[in-house]
């Protein structure tokens, strides 16, 4: 695609205009230029929270920068594809780095030097950003200023809003994503492996698989990926897991890729990765990013806001 309907004209294409967004908002701080970025209805989704309207977004953007001086953002990671004439939704993983120089959004500044990877999905819209889906690593930021992911979740249950004072309309909908081969296989992977099939994992990973999961945490092979999975899984047995939007690529030079954003939403009823059942309702937002190679899935990244989660649990207990 040469030209986006509706854009303007000095950006090419999806890709061109997403490094727009990386280099004046997430890098640039032209906080200036939000109007013409922003669409009037414009949402902010992590894991914890949905942000309406211009206002909020930039607010929470002015508050991340303030935090972390000289932030940068290394893109290591996009997938797009069209959702409408004049709109396309997309993929991106970045590698951030920031020093903790600023009071705030962390607490008092430590000096620390943070590096945490961010995943998200954007859909953009003549012109302008309509709806973003944002997962930064918190667990790893948190244990970088030296504070537990528990002490963090009930700072951040202090940040939460009450569902009254919640804005009344949705995100809008990027659809389901394009038909690329590869962006079914990891949704049917994921979603079967989180329906209980966990001998799909050795029968498609690849022995040496690269793993990413939340709180830095890396991996290899299928066992590990196994033990993660399930003890996701296993936090939230009954809960509904649904794929909300998946993307996928195979092109020259580049192994074949996938990304997909999906929710687990239900009661913390189990045994897991967030310890003893407390019965509470919470809704995991979670995205996984995947390359393929000859024998099976070669790299995976994964990540969902586990401080978001268990704050969500902290209220439900409370």
């Amino acid at each position: 695609m040469s030209f986006l309907a509706g854009f303007d004209a000095r950006w090419q294409d999806a890709a061109d205009y997403l490094e727009a967004l990386r280099r004046d908002l997430g890098e640039g701080r032209r906080l200036d230029l939000l109007p013409g970025y922003l669409a009037d209805d414009v949402t902010s989704q992590d894991g914890a929270r949905t942000l309406h309207g211009p206002e909020a977004v930039g607010t929470a953007i002015a508050a991340r920068l303030a935090a972390l001086p000289g932030l940068s953002l290394t893109r290591e990671e996009t997938l797009w594809a069209a959702s409408a004439q004049n709109a396309f939704a997309a993929a991106q993983r970045f590698q951030c780095v920031g020093r903790h120089d600023g009071a705030g959004l962390y607490g008092p500044p430590t000096g620390r030097t943070l590096r945490y990877l961010t995943m998200t999905e954007s859909l953009c819209a003549s012109g302008r950003l309509r709806a973003e889906w944002v997962l930064r690593d918190e667990a790893a930021i948190l244990a970088q200023i030296g504070c537990s992911l528990e002490d963090g979740a009930r700072w951040r249950l202090s940040q939460m809003p009450d569902e009254a004072s919640e804005a009344p309309h949705a995100p809008a909908d990027p659809g389901r994503g394009n038909d690329d081969a590869w962006g079914h296989t990891l949704a049917d992977l994921v979603t079967r492996i989180m329906g209980g099939e966990l001998s799909l994992i050795a029968r498609h990973y690849d022995d040496a698989a690269e793993l990413h999961h939340p709180g830095a945490v890396t991996g290899c092979g299928p066992a590990e990926a196994e033990a993660f999975w399930l003890g996701l899984r296993a936090s939230f047995p009954s809960a509904s897991f649904r794929v909300a939007h998946l993307l996928g690529a195979e092109e020259p030079l580049s192994p074949p890729r996938a990304a997909i954003r999906w929710s687990l939403a239900g009661r913390h009823d189990g045994h897991g990765a967030f310890g003893a059942p407390t019965g509470a309702e919470v809704t995991v937002l979670g995205m996984t990013q995947a390359e393929f190679g000859p024998d099976g899935l070669r790299r995976e990244w994964t990540l969902y806001d586990a401080p978001g989660v268990l704050a969500q649990i902290l209220k439900g207990r409370s």
